[in-house]
C-alpha cells in the first residue's frame, strides 16, 4: 500500500499541488524504471537463485521488466491519498517468481525511503546555505543604516520614525497661516457689516447698540453715554422692545444682502425675506409711535428727542462707530501683513524640506531592505524548525500488507488458448474473404480475360511516361500540332506505339476477313482511354496510306478535337441539324490521309441525335469515300449512346483498365455490345503499369506491354539502331482505289507497314540496304 501523511493541497503562490501521492500511472511506470530495476539486479537473495545465478546484470533487468506486473486494487486515476497494488511475476521457475517479487518489493521501499532522506537533507542544506548568505547581508545593512543616521540631517522620534525638521516647521507655519486667514476673513466680514449699518442707519446710538451686542470687537467702543445706559436699564420699556426688534432685523438684512449678491433680487427666497423685513419695519414704526408717547410721559433731558436722538449722544455714538470702523481696518492690514510674512517663511521651509527628501528616501530604502532580509531569515528559521519535527517515515510510505505467497501454476490455459485461436482464426478468415472478394472482382492474367469475356486480348498498352521529343521522321513537322498523347506520331518507337500497331493489325485482318469498314472503339467506364486509342489507331492506319476518317460520336464529352487541336465550332451536330454539309464539317489534320469529323456544338439531346436517319446517311457517305472509319463513342455503362451506335458499325473494340471491379464491368459492357448484334474484335488492356505485379500480360513474361512474345532485348536493340543510323523511310502514297470486302489486296497498296506484313503473314518483310 502506498500512502502519504501529507494531504494534497494547492499552493496558491505557485499553482502547484503539494503533498499526496503521484498518479497511479506514474507509480506503475516507476516499477519498470532504472530506479527500481537497477536495485533489483543487485539484490543478493534474487541472484542466489539457481535460474538467475548465471545471468548478467542486463539480462536480469530485462527479465524483471518483461515479467513483473503491477496490478492496482484501487483505481489508478483516483489515488490521491492511498493506493493498494499487487506485485506478481511470471516465470517457469517458482523460486524465481518468489525471489523476484520480494526483491522488487524491497527495492520500492528502499527507493522511497532514500528519496525522503535525500529530499530532507537537500532542503536542509539549501536552508543553511541561504541563512549563511543572508546573515552577512543583514549585518552589513544594519551597520550602513547606523552610519546613515549619524550623518543624515534628520531627526527620529522615540518609535524610530524619521522626522524632517523643516517639514515639521513647514506644517506648523501652515497651521498658523490658516488661523490668520480665518481671522482676516472674519475682520473683513465685520467691517463690511459695520460699514453697511453706518451707511444705512440714521441713528448712530442704535448702530452702536447693535454693534455692542453682535460684534466680537464691541469692547473697543469705550464708555456708553448716560442716555444709552438708561435705555439699557429700562428692560420692560417700549424702547427696549424697539431695540430688540431692530436687533432681530439685523441678521435678516445681512442675509438679504448676501442672497441678493448670490441669487439676485428676483429670486423667490429674496422676495420672501424682503417682505418679512418690511413687515417688521412696519411693526417697528408702530412701536416708535408708542415710544414717543412714552417719552412724553417720562420727559428726561438726556433722552432722545422726537427725531429719536439727542445731539450729544448722537455725536458721541457717531464718533465711536467711526473709531470702531477705523480699528477694524487697521487690524485687517496687520493681519494681512502677518500672512505675507508667513508665506515667505513657508516657502523657505518648503525648499529646505525638499533638500532633505533624498535622505528620507534613503532611510526608507534601508528599512525596506532590512525588513526583507529579516523576513526571509524568519521564514528560513521556521522551515528549518519544521524539518526538525518531520518524521523520517513521512512523505510517501510503502507498507507491505501481506508477504509473497507460493508460486501457482497459471499456464498453459486451454480455454484461453482456444479463445485466442478462435479470435485469430476469425480475423484471418475475414481478411482472407476480403482478399478473395477483391481478386474475384479483377483480372489476374490475359488468359483469364479471354476466358471470362470470350474475346481475345488484342494488346496491352503500357503507361507512356516518356517526354515528347522531336524526331527526324516524316511526321516531325506535321505532328507538332497534335496532342502529345498520340504516341505513334511523337514516339513511334515506344512500347505504346507498338501496342497501337497491334490494334491496327487486328483491324486490317478483320477488314480482310469480313470486309468490315466502320469500327467502334468504346470502353466500360470513363477514363479507360478510348478517345486516345481511337486517335492513335486512326493515325497509325493513315500512315499506311489508307484514307481514314475519325468520327467523334461522344456527343456528351468529345475529346477527338482536343487530340488534334481542332476548332470544334462546326461538326457532326451542325450536319445533323441541317446547317452545313458533311464535307464542310470534316477537318483535315496534319497527318496525310487522315480526316476528323468532330462533334461540334454539344447537343441538348445526344441520345435522340444518334437515332436520327441522317446519321446512317453520314456513315454511308463516309463508306463511299474512305477506306477505314473509326468511331469514338461514350462509355457503355454510363449512357445508352454506345448501344445505339453499335447497330451502325461493322465491328467493335473495347478498351479497359485493370482495376477493382473491372471484371463485372467488362462482362456487362461486352454483353451490351453482343446484345446489339455487334461483332467484337477483341479487348485492349490500357495503361498497364509495370508495378501491377498481380496481373500478367502474357504467359511468357517477356515483351508484356504488347504481348508479341518478343523480349526487351529485341526492342532496345531496334531502338538503338533507329536512333543511331540513317534509316530508310517509306512514305505512303495513298490507296489507288477503294478496297471492299474480301478483295483486299495488300500488294496493290503503294506502301505497307512492315510490321503489318510481318504480323499478317501476307507478304515477306522487305529489306533495304
Amino acid at each position: 500500500m502506498f500512502r502519504s501523511d501529507a494531504p494534497m493541497a494547492l499552493d496558491t503562490s505557485t499553482g502547484l499541488i503539494r503533498g499526496g501521492l503521484p498518479s497511479g500511472q506514474l507509480l506503475k511506470s516507476l516499477i519498470n524504471s532504472r530506479a527500481i530495476v537497477g536495485r533489483v539486479k543487485n539484490d543478493r537473495q534474487l541472484r542466489e537463485v539457481a535460474a538467475v545465478r548465471g545471468l548478467t546484470d542486463r539480462e536480469v533487468m530485462r527479465l524483471v521488466r518483461q515479467r513483473i506486473r503491477f496490478d492496482s486494487v484501487t483505481d489508478l486515476k483516483d489515488s490521491h491519498d492511498r493506493l493498494i497494488a499487487v506485485l506478481s511475476f511470471e516465470h517457469d521457475d517458482p523460486q524465481v517468481c518468489e525471489a523476484a517479487v520480494d526483491a522488487v518489493s524491497r527495492a520500492i521501499g528502499a527507493h522511497f525511503q532514500e528519496e525522503r532522506e535525500s529530499t530532507i537533507n537537500e532542503f536542509t542544506r539549501l536552508i543553511n546555505k541561504a541563512q549563511d548568505k543572508l546573515l552577512p547581508q543583514q549585518l552589513a545593512l544594519e551597520r550602513d543604516y547606523k552610519e546613515f543616521r549619524r550623518e543624515a540631517p534628520l531627526e527620529w522620534d522615540t518609535q524610530g520614525n524619521v522626522i524632517n525638521p523643516h517639514r515639521q516647521h513647514y506644517d506648523h507655519l501652515q497651521t498658523m497661516r490658516q488661523g490668520l486667514e480665518r481671522r482676516r476673513r472674519q475682520l473683513g466680514t465685520e467691517l463690511t457689516f459695520v460699514t453697511n449699518m453706518r451707511t444705512q442707519q440714521r441713528h448712530p446710538e442704535l448702530v452702536a447698540r447693535v454693534i455692542s451686542e453682535l460684534s466680537d470687537e464691541a469692547h473697543d467702543l469705550g464708555d456708553v453715554p448716560f442716555g444709552m445706559r438708561k435705555l439699557m436699564d429700562v428692560k420692560e420699556d417700549i424702547g427696549i422692545q424697539q431695540i430688540e426688534i431692530e436687533k432681530s432685523l439685523v441678521p435678516l438684512k445681512i442675509k438679504l444682502e448676501q442672497m441678493q449678491m448670490a441669487f439676485g433680487a428676483s429670486h423667490p427666497e429674496v422676495v420672501s425675506l424682503s417682505t418679512q423685513i418690511e413687515a417688521s419695519q412696519r411693526r417697528l414704526h408702530e412701536l416708535n409711535l408708542m415710544g414717543q408717547q412714552r417719552r412724553k410721559e417720562i420727559a428726561p433731558e438726556d433722552l432722545p428727542t422726537e427725531d429719536g436722538s439727542s445731539p450729544t449722544n448722537k455725536s458721541n455714538a457717531s464718533e465711536l462707530v467711526d473709531a470702531f470702523i477705523c480699528g477694524l481696518q487697521e487690524r485687517l492690514k496687520v493681519t494681512q501683513k502677518e500672512i505675507d510674512d508667513l508665506d515667505l517663511q513657508i516657502e523657505a521651509e518648503k525648499r529646505a524640506a525638499d533638500e532633505l527628501k533624498h535622505f528620507e528616501e534613503d532611510e526608507s530604502s534601508y528599512k525596506r531592505r532590512i525588513a526583507s532580509v529579516q523576513g526571509m531569515l524568519i521564514q528560513l528559521e521556521e522551515q528549518l524548525a519544521g524539518l526538525k519535527l518531520i518524521d523520517m517515515d513521512g512523505g510517501i510510505i510503502v507498507d507491505q500488507l501481506w508477504g509473497s505467497g507460493g508460486a501457482a501454476r497459471i499456464g498453459p490455459d486451454q480455454k484461453k488458448d482456444l479463445l485466442a485461436g478462435g479470435m485469430i482464426g476469425f480475423i484471418l478468415g475475414g481478411i482472407l474473404s476480403i482478399l478473395i472478394e477483391f481478386w474475384s472482382m479483377t483480372f489476374r492474367s490475359a488468359d483469364e480475360v479471354q476466358r471470362a469475356l470470350r474475346a481475345p486480348v488484342l494488346t496491352h498498352i503500357p503507361v507512356d511516361s516518356s517526354r515528347v521529343k522531336a524526331h527526324d521522321s516524316m511526321d516531325g513537322e506535321n505532328g507538332s500540332s497534335l496532342c502529345d498523347k498520340i504516341s505513334v506520331v511523337h514516339r513511334p518507337h515506344s512500347p505504346a506505339a507498338e501496342a497501337v500497331r497491334a490494334v491496327r493489325t487486328a483491324i486490317m485482318l478483320e477488314r480482310k476477313k469480313n470486309g468490315s469498314q466502320v469500327f467502334q472503339i468504346t470502353s466500360p467506364l470513363p477514363g479507360d482511354g478510348k478517345s486516345t486509342l481511337a486517335a492513335n489507331v486512326g493515325c497509325s492506319i493513315a500512315q499506311t496510306g489508307k484514307t481514314t476518317l475519325l468520327i467523334d460520336l461522344d456527343l456528351r464529352s468529345p475529346r477527338l478535337s482536343l487530340r488534334f487541336n481542332l476548332q470544334s465550332d462546326k461538326g457532326l451536330a451542325n450536319v445533323l441539324n441541317g446547317e452545313i454539309g458533311i464535307s464542310e464539317a470534316i477537318h483535315e489534320t496534319s497527318i496525310d490521309y487522315l480526316d476528323v469529323l468532330p462533334c461540334g456544338p454539344l447537343p441538348a439531346n445526344p441520345a435522340e441525335a444518334l437515332t436520327m436517319p441522317d446519321l446512317v446517311e453520314i456513315i454511308a457517305w463516309a463508306r463511299d469515300r474512305y477506306d477505314c472509319i473509326i468511331v469514338d463513342t461514350p462509355p457503355l455503362l454510363m449512357v445508352s449512346d454506345p448501344s445505339i451506335v453499335a447497330s451502325y458499325v461493322d465491328a467493335a473494340i473495347m478498351v479497359m483498365r485493370i482495376a477493382h471491379r473491372c471484371k463485372p464491368n467488362a462482362k456487362e459492357a461486352l454483353s451490351m455490345l453482343r446484345w446489339s448484334g455487334t461483332r467484337v474484335i477483341g479487348v485492349v488492356i490500357n495503361k498497364l503499369s509495370p508495378r501491377n505485379q498481380a496481373y500478367k500480360a502474357s504467359a511468357s513474361g517477356g515483351y508484356q506491354s504488347i504481348g508479341y512474345g518478343y523480349g526487351d532485348k529485341y526492342r532496345r536493340r531496334y531502338q538503338r539502331e533507329v536512333n543511331s543510323k540513317d534509316t530508310y523511310m517509306i512514305k505512303a502514297k495513298g490507296s489507288t482505289h477503294r478496297v471492299d470486302g474480301p478483295e483486299l489486296d495488300l500488294e496493290a497498296d503503294a506502301v505497307v507497314d512492315p510490321v503489318d506484313m510481318a504480323e499478317t503473314g501476307a507478304v515477306k518483310t522487305p529489306t533495304f540496304k
